[in-house]
């Protein structure tokens, strides 16, 4: 996205301090503040410039008065130290500790040499240690006292424990598509998707929307090795590489497998890999809001052991690969992939007890609109590796 096309818009947030048309308006004043400031920079620059201090003012608030206040001292600080971010405090903290009238962000110099940007990704990669915290399957070794997968899963949907073999039949099953959000100001967890809280005595409170099947997810290795066994990538010899990688996952009869991979070189961006997989059940649900797939396309789906074969090889996937996504254990789990040089942006922004989405992480570090209806795994794939960019100081459209 150029920069002139920069859309003039509050990052979404988890946890908001202030409701989010109260912070658009807001955000509206801050950039005529700055064009009262007469910086020499670009319209596009201008208006990201105001996306950054609003977001920052956001984090530094917990309560909607908070957030005001604080806003109010930096609408006040920008005309009295004429746009001198050197000069100008967010809730006590510095916008820029070193002088530049129109960056109240600092930038790294831009990365051109391909050695220089593989040694900043080699010291960014996650230690197995921490990416087992983070639910990533690591080994293939079963617990002792395992005897099988249960018969019965609890819905990934509503919660109701339903018996595996009957997810075909026909039932009903009420639930929200989207996960609730804690709202500061009201005290309250609320569902976007509806508006509906959590404290509501109204059914909607129960789900907006229906469905004819439960469905369920496994998470462990012991139990998504019953579909597939896992494939480490230690054994497969190759040329370093870097890729971006993303699934798009749907609902079967098996649980939640995956029917989309896109793999995406992170030096040259371009695609190296884009299929519709065939999974091994029945299809319950593409989950075509979320996956962006749709029946008429599993007409060209490739199976399983094709996919693999043509993936796990000296030129894509081996041992001395660098993997980038987000959330990425989401994703090599359904691909049932064993891989230890893992770059996860989720783990690398979050907070300790947050994770941010792809879809507020990719307009907070590069103001893009992603997701914005059915998702798209190239569109995410390249989302991520572009934050990695920027993170680095690779510029995005160098290739």
């Amino acid at each position: 996205m150029s920069m002139k096309n920069v859309s003039l818009l509050p990052t979404e947030m988890r946890n908001q301090p202030a409701q989010y048309n109260d912070r658009y308006k807001i955000l509206l004043k801050l950039h005529e503040q700055l064009l009262k400031c007469r910086l020499k920079v670009d319209p596009g620059r201008l208006k990201r410039m105001a996306i950054e201090l609003e977001l920052r003012v956001a984090k530094s608030s917990t309560t909607s008065q908070s957030y005001r206040f604080h806003m109010s001292i930096l609408l006040r600080d920008l005309i009295k130290y004429k746009g001198d971010f050197r000069q100008i405090k967010i809730a006590g903290k510095p916008v820029s500790s070193k002088g530049n009238k129109c960056r109240p962000v600092t930038h790294q110099a831009e990365i051109k040499k391909k050695d220089v940007a593989m040694k900043k990704l080699e010291e960014m990669v996650i230690d197995p240690k921490i990416l087992l915290k983070h639910k990533y399957i690591m080994s293939r070794e079963l617990p002792d006292d395992y005897t099988g997968s249960s018969l019965y899963a609890s819905c990934a949907r509503c919660n109701t424990k339903f018996e595996k073999k009957n997810i075909m039949e026909n039932t009903l099953c009420k639930y929200h598509p989207q996960k609730k959000v804690y709202n500061r100001e009201t005290k309250t967890h609320v569902f976007p998707c509806c508006g509906e809280s959590t404290t509501s005595t109204s059914f909607m409170r129960l789900g907006c929307e229906k469905a004819n099947h439960h469905v369920f997810k496994e998470d462990t290795y012991q139990e998504l090795r019953e579909i597939s066994d896992f494939l480490k990538t230690t054994a497969i010899e190759g040329k370093k590489n870097v890729l971006a990688l993303d699934c798009e996952m749907a609902f079967t009869s098996k649980g939640f497998e995956m029917v989309r991979l896109t793999i995406v070189d992170f030096f040259s961006s371009k695609t190296l890999f884009d299929e519709i997989v065939e999974p091994f059940g029945d299809v319950v649900d593409l989950n075509t809001l979320f996956s962006g797939i749709h029946v008429g396309d599993m007409k060209k789906a490739i199976p399983y052991e094709g996919i693999m074969d043509r993936i796990l090889t000296s030129d894509l996937i081996n041992r001395n690969s660098i993997l980038i996504g987000h959330g990425l254990e989401n994703d090599l789990n359904v691909m049932r992939i064993i891989h230890d040089r893992i770059i996860d942006t989720a783990i690398l922004y979050s907070d300790g007890k947050y994770k941010t989405s792809l879809k507020n992480l990719t307009f907070e570090t590069l103001s893009e609109k992603i997701q914005t209806g059915e998702h798209d795994s190239s569109q995410d794939a390249i989302a991520t590796m572009n934050v990695i960019k920027k993170k680095i100081g690779i510029a995005i459209d160098r290739v």
